[in-house]
């Protein structure tokens, strides 16, 4: 008798068991197509992470996985209001976090379910020139100041070299982990639009600093119409190998944009880890990023499920304590 009933919890067990596998298996299935949701223009940064990614999890899944732009408030809507069955996702930064530690906007990141952190892209710290390049004379053409020069300088006088930010949190909180890696304190120079603050770094006075993409800093270093003084990520960039790291610096300090993956307020564990699963084998998939890191030096980050959890907690908790330890009252408003 103990052994018929030994024998049966163990046929439950399976049966248990494979219904439960089949049920995954439905949910993951239940879905012809997964829209990807990214609150950026088309040929953004953004835009074209998702698109590499939901690229490569239509090869390696059975659903085919699609790119939706859509402005931030209204891919906000959608994600918030999307149904937690998997078939709708979003792809945004460590933006979210942001708004919350600047804007107090809790909602941003926390009504959210975190699926997976996938890459983080560096970004080169760039010097106007003032203009187009003049010719010069062979041995008298001006000698651009290092950032270790700009960093004494600074160290020395305080303020005394702008630095030019966009009205995006994610770009402040960015700018001052780096100002106080370095010790620094810039005067900020605030623009309206990333392609106002691009055009006064190509055609204004020389001496303001800013962040551009390293496509941005190579592209327009050999026209000599920017000076690419850093690149903000763990080692130099493979276009640019002579222009040092930020952490040469600022003690091993590194920045990025990273890209993540959210689901909607209560999505299952279970879709939450067949999702993971596919992104990991995206990240594993050669050639995957190579045009993205060929062109912006965008390299794999995967953290999943409660990994990426941890990361957001503990990205909050830090720039949080760091705005507590700085004193920055007004100065993210200051005008250009």
């Amino acid at each position: 008798m103990r052994r018929f009933r030994f024998l049966l919890s163990l046929v439950l067990a399976g049966a248990a068991i494979f219904a439960r596998a089949d049920t995954v298996r439905a949910q993951e299935l239940s879905c012809i197509t997964v829209s990807i949701i990214v609150p950026a223009a088309v040929e953004s940064g953004s835009d074209l992470v998702a698109r590499a990614i939901a690229e490569g999890a239509s090869k390696v899944g059975t659903t085919t996985y699609r790119v939706r732009n859509r402005p931030r408030g209204i891919a906000r809507e959608l994600i918030e209001s999307a149904a937690p069955n998997g078939c709708t996702l979003l792809l945004d930064t460590q933006i979210r976090v942001a708004f919350e530690i600047l804007k107090g906007d809790r909602e941003a990141w926390r009504a959210l379910t975190p699926v997976a952190l996938l890459t983080r892209t560096p970004m080169a710290i760039a010097l106007s020139s003032g203009g187009p390049a003049k010719p010069a004379p062979k041995g008298e053409e001006p000698e651009t100041p290092s950032l270790a020069q700009i960093v004494s300088e600074l160290r020395a006088k305080p303020e005394s070299v702008s630095f030019a930010l966009v009205d995006d949190p994610l770009e402040q909180l960015l700018f001052l982990q780096m100002e106080e890696a370095l010790d620094v304190r810039f005067r900020i120079r605030s623009f309206p639009t990333g392609m106002a603050r691009f055009r006064e770094m190509l055609n204004g006075p020389a001496g303001l600093l800013s962040f551009v993409s390293l496509r941005a800093a190579e592209a327009r270093m050999h026209e000599k119409q920017l000076h690419t003084l850093a690149v903000t990520g763990a080692a130099p960039s493979e276009d640019m190998p002579d222009i040092p790291t930020l952490g040469m610096h600022a003690g091993g300090l590194t920045l990025g944009v990273d890209h993540g993956i959210y689901g909607p307020a209560g999505l299952p564990a279970e879709l939450v880890a067949a999702h993971a699963n596919i992104f990991q084998k995206v990240m594993e998939t050669r050639g995957v990023l190579s045009e993205l890191h060929k062109e912006y030096g965008t390299e794999s980050r995967l953290i999943t499920a409660d990994g990426f959890s941890r990361y957001l907690e503990n990205l909050a908790a830090d720039w949080k304590e760091m705005l507590q330890r700085q004193n920055n009252r007004g100065r993210l408003g200051q005008k250009s």
